[in-house]
Formats: C-alpha cells, sequence, structure tokens
C-alpha cells in the first residue's frame, strides 16, 4: 500500500476510535485544518503527510503509526496498530458522564478525558475501564498520575502512558512484568503532558 494511502487509512482509524472529526482531530493536533481536508479530499494527490504531522497525530490519539511489521491484522484482514494503553474518551451526546465531566473540568481551561485500557496503574486503585481526566500542562508533584509520551524516535511512533510520576521516573503500580520497566523523563523521548485530577468509573453489573 503506498504510504499516502497508509497515512489516510491511520487517520480514518483515528476518527472512528475516538469519534472526533476532521476538524476536530486537526485542532486537538494543533494542525490547520486545510492540512487533513487537502489530504483526506485527495486534493494532494502523491503525497504523504510529513513526519511532524503524522507525529502530532499519534500524540493526541495516543495510536502509533508503524511500519506493517508494527501493525496486527483483525479477521477480515485489514491492517491495525496494536491495542494503545489508553484511548482518548468517546462517547454518545445523551450520556449523563458528560455533565459529570464538564463540572469537574469547571476552571481548568485545557482538560482532556481518557480511558483507560491496561492494568498499569491497578495498584494504585485504577483499573481498566476507568476515565481519567487529565489537566493538559499541569506541573506534577512526586506520587501524582500522570498521562505522558513515549517516543520511539528510531520507528517514528509515539504512545501514552500513564503512569506514576517518581521523580525523575514513571513507575507503574501492577504485578504485570511486562509493565514495570521505569522510564526517566528527559522531555525529549518521555515527556509528561498533563496531570490526572479526576477519576470516574461506570458501574458494571456481572
Amino acid at each position: 500500500m503506498p504510504l499516502k494511502d497508509e497515512h489516510r487509512a491511520f487517520i480514518v482509524r483515528i476518527m472512528g476510535l475516538t469519534g472526533w472529526n476532521q476538524t476536530e482531530l486537526a485542532a486537538r493536533a494543533g494542525l490547520d485544518p486545510s492540512t487533513l481536508s487537502r489530504f483526506l479530499s485527495g486534493s494532494r494527490s502523491g503525497h504523504a503527510l510529513r513526519g511532524s504531522t503524522i507525529r502530532k497525530l499519534e500524540a493526541v490519539s495516543g495510536l502509533s503509526f508503524g511500519p506493517k511489521h508494527d501493525a496486527t491484522t483483525d479477521d477480515s484482514g485489514a491492517m491495525g496498530f496494536a491495542e494503545p494503553e489508553a484511548v482518548p474518551l468517546s462517547m454518545a451526546e445523551a450520556n449523563p458522564l458528560r455533565q459529570a465531566i464538564a463540572a469537574l473540568s469547571r476552571g481548568k481551561s485545557n482538560v482532556d478525558p481518557w480511558t483507560l485500557k491496561s492494568r498499569a496503574l491497578e495498584g494504585a486503585g485504577y483499573r481498566p475501564g476507568d476515565i481519567l481526566l487529565v489537566a493538559l500542562g499541569e506541573t506534577p508533584m512526586q506520587g501524582d498520575v500522570v498521562c505522558a509520551q513515549i517516543y520511539d524516535w528510531t520507528k517514528g511512533r509515539a504512545e501514552t502512558v500513564f503512569r506514576l510520576f517518581q521523580p525523575p521516573y514513571l513507575v507503574a503500580a501492577t504485578t504485570d512484568t511486562n509493565l514495570m520497566r521505569p522510564f526517566v523523563v528527559d522531555d525529549g523521548a518521555v515527556s509528561i503532558k498533563g496531570v490526572v485530577l479526576h477519576t470516574l468509573r461506570e458501574r458494571t453489573i456481572a
């Protein structure tokens, strides 16, 4: 598949998982809205997106665009991506949780809700499926749960993770040995994007 088609499929996948349209996706990624609209409409025929644009899309979505050998394949044979540790929250307009999130975010100009997918914080009381409200740009303190970006410059990939901040490290609170690797916050390959201020958990019925 040509690179431009892989880029297009990546954008469509992000919009499908998050529920964002291309205008909202561009705004969240800090891109000019015309960048995505012209690309998706085919007016940039023959041209793929810049690497910097893909990195911004990875950062805001928590998904990674990587070589085919890093991707997975679903039952239909379509190309997909590895399961992320967390994804931007997507919910119906009528969901009453929207009001709760709006109330908890009042007074904060830049709060992003995420759905936790991993067990990285189970020892700290956070479960997969929890909704984490992240104040972007907030200065973290020791012991805070933070949202961070881990970059793999050799593969051109970025991953969003949630960890405990124990300066200068990000650490997991779990018995899952696959998640125990600590990360050193260097504001290069590892950077903190925000601090978790609130957590919401929907009732589950067995």
